[in-house]
């Protein structure tokens, strides 16, 4: 067991999140690259809108794996934390929304084309949203 009681399979999830979220922000951040959630912008936004929600989303990315990182080793007040980890899961929701429904590899662009992609990446997008709510507990 670790702080608060929570186990070590947990620890683990809150690590592998914070770093996954923070190299994906700094990727974007670098490359204009760096996850799907920008090639789902793109898809559906253009021109200066498109550049500001990109960096945006990247700067979500980039705060949210320092806090989940830093989370590890500080006690933020509960409120402060329970708030936190509900905009980091509705950033997220939002996040599988553009990507697998309505970007442009998204199940409504290509209804009938690669079905099994489709299935096996939503399905990695609801690992990671079952993390990031086993991480608030």
């Amino acid at each position: 067991m670790v702080k608060n009681g929570k186990s070590f399979g947990s620890l683990i999830l809150q690590i592998a999140l914070g770093l996954l979220f923070l190299v994906s922000g700094i990727w974007t951040i670098q490359s204009g690259n760096g996850s799907e959630i920008v090639s789902a912008i793109r898809s559906v936004f253009d021109g200066d809108l498109e550049k500001i929600l990109v960096i945006v989303f990247a700067v979500i990315e980039i705060i949210t794996g320092v806090f989940l990182i830093l989370r590890l080793f500080l006690v933020l007040g509960t409120n402060l934390d329970k708030l936190l980890m509900i905009i980091i899961m509705i950033c997220w929701i939002i996040c599988i929304v553009m990507t697998d429904f309505i970007g442009s590899n998204g199940i409504l662009n290509y209804l009938n084309s690669d079905f099994l992609n489709f299935l096996y990446r939503f399905a990695s997008h609801l690992l990671i949203l079952g993390a990031i709510i086993k991480v608030s507990e």
